[in-house]
């Protein structure tokens, strides 16, 4: 079983992580960039899969772009996250797996 996240656009995503990393290292240079390849590796550990929104076609159902464009499964997880309001927290939504 994978897993699939869907993220918001990576410069929304790379921006947030890399204000809570600023806080822990004031001085050193982090980039939104940076903390999106940050993302990345860590995904790589595992069967996750992260697919930013900007990937999947416009209009299309989350989960039939994933089947589609990515070889999503029945058995796979897909996690939709979206940008938090103003110093908020992201909101997690689990979708339906996608129908063979």
């Amino acid at each position: 079983m994978a897993a699939f996240y869907v993220l918001p656009p990576r410069p929304v995503v790379g921006e947030q992580i890399a204000q809570v990393v600023r806080a822990y290292l004031p001085g050193v240079r982090v980039t939104a960039s940076d903390c999106v390849r940050f993302l990345e590796l860590i995904a790589e550990r595992s069967r996750t899969f992260l697919v930013h929104r900007e990937d999947l076609p416009e209009g299309e159902d989350v989960a039939t772009a994933l089947r589609d464009g990515l070889g999503a499964g029945p058995e796979d997880r897909i996690v939709q996250v979206t940008s938090p309001p103003l110093n908020g927290r992201p909101q997690v939504r689990i979708l339906a797996s996608p129908v063979a």
